[in-house]
């Protein structure tokens, strides 16, 4: 009975090496976009925490005792900021023995870059105490020193393990560094929303706040009216921002808007009445 049908072998045989080779493509497009989407993530993330990978193999890991020996002329003199380390020779008037940044040679003083205190208890790389925005302004000084200056490698201690490798701490301001640009996004994004007003003060009128198509140095297609717009509900803290009364945006925070008072709803123009 089986012989009847031997004639179907060889088409069963091509149906099942066409379906092999079909699954074999859909099964390779399958991981090749996976890896893709593998390789955006991470290459996004590491774009996002501003991490770049370690290409030098031979990149020198200073301990802090080896970092103590450049605060001279003689062997070099070199810095450590959040754990980069770098080579200021050339800048010798400024870090050089006796000159105003000497005491910054030869250790990592974070602290001291943003407090501008030169003494043991600010001369640290322990950096907690300072705000989001203190932080990224520490991080502008390493930009500045990639920059400028001589990149030698990374310190063994708060912010790189012995081999290089990041820790806990080095993510921790990654993070923070995040939340700096996500303000900082959200802020901008609020004055594209609520652009700031004009101000003027005079000493016989006092200040006045007042709309136009480019106030703020924002321009628009709209003028608005002035508005006190707070930080949050509860906040004392305001600012001048020209409001569309008729936009959603202005629906959706009026919760941290005020008008100002005697000052007409409609107004593009408004005298304000400041605490002596």
């Amino acid at each position: 009975m089986f012989s009847k049908y031997i004639w179907l072998l060889p088409l069963f045989v091509s149906i099942l090496l066409y379906s092999n080779n079909y699954l074999n493509d859909i099964t390779f497009n399958f991981m090749n976009k996976w890896l893709n989407i593998t390789k955006t993530i991470y290459s996004n993330l590491d774009r996002k925490l501003n991490i770049k990978p370690n290409l030098d193999i031979n990149q020198k890991i200073f301990t802090s005792s080896e970092l103590k020996k450049y605060t001279n002329l003689e062997n070099g003199l070199y810095i450590s900021i959040l754990g980069h380390v770098f080579d200021v020779t050339k800048g010798a008037k400024h870090y050089g023995p006796g000159a105003t940044y000497h005491a910054f040679t030869g250790r990592d003083a974070s602290l001291a870059f943003i407090t501008g205190e030169f003494n043991d208890n600010n001369l640290i790389d322990d950096i907690s105490s300072l705000s989001i925005q203190q932080v990224k302004a520490l991080n502008d000084w390493v930009q500045f020193y990639n920059k400028n200056y001589i990149y030698k490698g990374k310190l063994n201690g708060k912010y790189y393990n012995e081999d290089g490798s990041p820790t806990k701490e080095f993510y921790n301001v990654q993070k923070i560094l995040i939340e700096a640009k996500e303000k900082q996004f959200e802020e901008v994004h609020k004055k594209q929303m609520f652009p700031p007003c004009n101000i003027e003060w005079k000493p016989d009128s006092g200040t006045v706040v007042w709309c136009t198509k480019k106030s703020g140095g924002i321009e628009r297609n709209w003028i608005g009216v002035p508005r006190m717009l707070f930080e949050s509900p509860n906040s004392k803290e305001y600012r001048c921002a020209c409001v569309k009364l008729d936009s959603k945006e202005y629906k959706e925070f009026k919760g941290m808007l005020r008008d100002y008072p005697q000052c007409p709803k409609s107004s593009i123009k408004c005298a304000v009445k400041t605490k002596n």
